[in-house]
């Protein structure tokens, strides 16, 4: 059986259609375009990271308060080497360079994944 377009409109608008319960249009734009989203300014993680950021300036606030600022200018240079320390170390560096090709290869030169035909509606 092969129909014209025409006939198919015809045919769908000749269908008997149901009346729509009432305020079910108010319904789904209040569950979905007016829909206020009851969501966390912040995610947990970010406010531990605050937290500790915080923590940590108001440590070094009370350190100079207390013993001046050559202690911690010293402290701050201790940790600044050793941090330096471990960051220059061939192993280090390495696996900073495997991270990040494996980063550069997963987002950039993998393939697309594209939804199948059948799955996308119109």
């Amino acid at each position: 059986m092969n129909y014209s377009d025409n006939d198919l409109e015809r045919a769908l608008f000749n269908l008997p259609l149901e009346e729509t319960p009432a305020g079910m249009r108010g319904s789904i734009l209040a569950g979905t375009v007016y829909h206020r989203h009851s969501l966390p300014a912040v995610k947990a993680w970010e406010a531990w990271l605050i937290g500790g950021c915080l923590a940590a300036i108001a440590w070094l606030m009370v350190l100079v308060l207390r013993e001046g600022t050559a202690p911690v200018i010293s402290a701050l240079n201790t940790v600044d080497a050793a941090i330096l320390y471990v960051v220059s170390q061939p192993t280090t560096l390495l696996w900073i360079a495997v991270g990040g090709a494996a980063s550069v290869w997963l987002s950039h030169l993998s393939p697309a994944v594209m939804p199948s035909k059948s799955a996308v509606r119109r």
